[in-house]
């Protein structure tokens, strides 16, 4: 009786609130850039997190069924077929905004090494190379703070520009990184040192995929903040590239001017390619890798391309003690909260979530070097070598800064 009085009363109530709802008023993104979570969020949350939780779920069925081709010796590290597909060098075609790019960073105790060769169309390449052994200056490949370079004949198709060369030895086992040439001392631009380097990067952990084994939670989160269209999706699958990162160590020698130095550091090493990454489409990303005494490897970061992701939480945590290599959660580190008009921050902290637990980041900046990359200029990088603490677990990172240069470049022409 009860209910056939109330629900004529409840239906309209129920209209008047959905109305309600659905013309409210989306909030602004903050400083024109980052969006907000809206009214259908939890709805677009939802449908979003189905979608992707299945998709892992295919891909890990996938796997299961695949063939193994490989393992190291105590049965760690397992290699499948696709994965050495993954590391064979992209066709890049003609599409002028292919890519096809290889990347190193490692740090610790004052020691570091970072290499970037990026392939282009054409024979372009952005590539650099930065040295730091105890005791000594650190060292920059002479190009720097640009990185573009053209290939001559005998480089074409290979990851090798002026004397730098890397090398694929083992799939996701081994790779080599070999340079033969000048280089220039950071704090006398003029002057070259003979640089020798032999380096063996060798894998710790298991490689992480972004397009198989980001936390669908937190990718279903950020796709859910933003606005969605038949274009928007559209230009998603456009601005997507395959990327995966491992850690591991390098190691070897450097001999800077007849002077052998032994290097022994952890470093993670990247792979990424796709027929289309514009630097001009990102606004900004911060992106952390650190490397802790107990031996654990971290990187966790955010990225802004605005037009398909204003807040992209990214990372995993690769932990020493059980070889789990886990996706970040979730993440508070708010971007427009850090550096947004490039007065980076000296030490800050955040926290985040990985494998259903917190961590607490506290990051102390030691050092930094600035460069460039594309032929405009279109992407300014920093490199930022810091000390890092952990849930009180100390170590070292190196933190990289980027930030879209193209308003900067049309200032300085205007």
């Amino acid at each position: 009786m009860l209910c056939a009085i109330l629900l004529p009363l409840l239906i309209p109530v129920g209209l008047v609130i959905f109305f309600k709802i659905l013309n409210k008023p989306d909030k602004p993104a903050l400083f024109g850039v980052y969006q907000q979570k809206n009214k259908f969020f939890y709805l677009k949350f939802l449908f979003m997190y189905t979608v992707l939780r299945f998709r892992q779920l295919k891909n890990h069925l996938t796997r299961q069924f695949a063939v193994e081709v490989g393992k190291s010796c105590d049965g760690t590290l397992h290699v499948h077929k696709q994965d050495v597909v993954l590391e064979n060098k992209y066709y890049l075609g003609d599409n002028e905004q292919a890519i096809d790019a290889v990347y190193f960073n490692g740090t610790k105790e004052g020691d570091a090494v970072i290499c970037g060769i990026a392939r282009r169309p054409k024979n372009v390449v952005d590539a650099f190379l930065y040295l730091k052994v105890k005791g000594e200056e650190l060292l920059l490949s002479p190009e720097l703070p640009d990185t573009y370079q053209n290939q001559v004949t005998i480089e074409e198709g290979l990851y090798r520009i002026k004397g730098l060369e890397v090398v694929n030895f083992i799939p996701m086992r081994t790779w080599k990184l070999t340079y033969n040439g000048e280089m220039k001392p950071r704090n006398d631009s003029e002057k070259r040192v003979k640089v020798e380097a032999e380096l063996t990067w060798s894998a710790v952990f298991s490689h992480f995929n972004y397009d198989t084994q980001m936390s669908p939670i937190g990718l279903a989160r950020d796709m859910a903040t933003e606005k969605w269209s038949r274009g928007y999706f559209k230009l998603l699958k456009k601005l997507h590239q395959t990327h995966y990162e491992q850690m591991g160590v390098i190691e070897g020698t450097v001999t800077i001017d007849g002077k052998e130095h032994s290097i022994n550091i952890p470093c993670v090493r990247d792979h990424s390619f796709g027929p289309f990454r514009d630097w001009r489409t990102f606004h900004r990303y911060v992106y952390h890798f650190m490397f802790l005494e107990n031996g654990d490897c971290l990187a966790i970061g955010t990225v802004c391309q605005p037009a398909v992701l204003s807040h992209l939480t990214i990372g995993y945590l690769c932990r020493q003690s059980d070889q789990a290599v886990l996706p970040v959660q979730s993440s508070d580190f708010k971007m427009y909260q850090h550096g947004e008009n490039q007065i980076l921050p000296k030490d800050y902290g955040f926290t985040f979530e990985a494998g259903h637990q917190t961590y607490a980041v506290k990051v102390q900046v030691e050092d930094e070097e600035i460069f460039y990359i594309g032929k405009s200029r279109e992407a300014k990088f920093y490199e930022r070598w810091c000390t890092v603490d952990i849930n009180g677990v100390k170590g070292s990172a190196c933190v990289e800064w980027h930030y879209n240069n193209v308003q900067s470049n049309r200032e300085k022409t205007a």
